[in-house]
């Protein structure tokens, strides 16, 4: 009936009708399931783990990055550099914007993704 997850090994999937459910990760990637929202942690020891090299954007809403502990650069395809955030610290992607993060200092980061039209391209150096 109650139980605890480790955010760092699964997703957290928001439903329609106000449901949470705990989910594999390899699952929720694969898009089992509809969700509106994924909720996950991630340990960001460098730029690989963040994905530094792929721009991404999700349409369908907003996404809020959090960071639990280190410092991470936030950049918009548009805009460049637009924030380094240290713990505690967050940021709303605004639908539709091309985004992409960077390392400055190994920690963790929360993410709160929309799920529905969410695209990746390759970030070019």
């Amino acid at each position: 009936m109650f139980e605890n997850y480790d955010l760092f090994k699964t997703f957290i999937q928001l439903r329609t009708g106000g449901v949470a459910e705990s989910v594999n990760r390899r699952e929720a990637l694969a898009g089992a399931g509809e969700s509106l929202w994924t909720i996950g942690a991630f340990h960001a020891e460098d730029d690989h783990a963040v994905h530094s090299d792929v721009w991404e954007r999700h349409t369908q809403g907003h996404e809020v990055l959090v960071v639990l502990s280190s410092a991470l650069r936030v950049y918009v395809r548009e805009e460049g550099l637009v924030a380094t955030l240290t713990a505690g610290q967050s940021f709303i992607v605004p639908p539709g914007r091309w985004h992409r993060l960077a390392v400055e200092e190994p920690g963790d980061l929360l993410s709160i993704t929309p799920r529905a039209g969410t695209e990746h391209e390759k970030a070019v150096a």
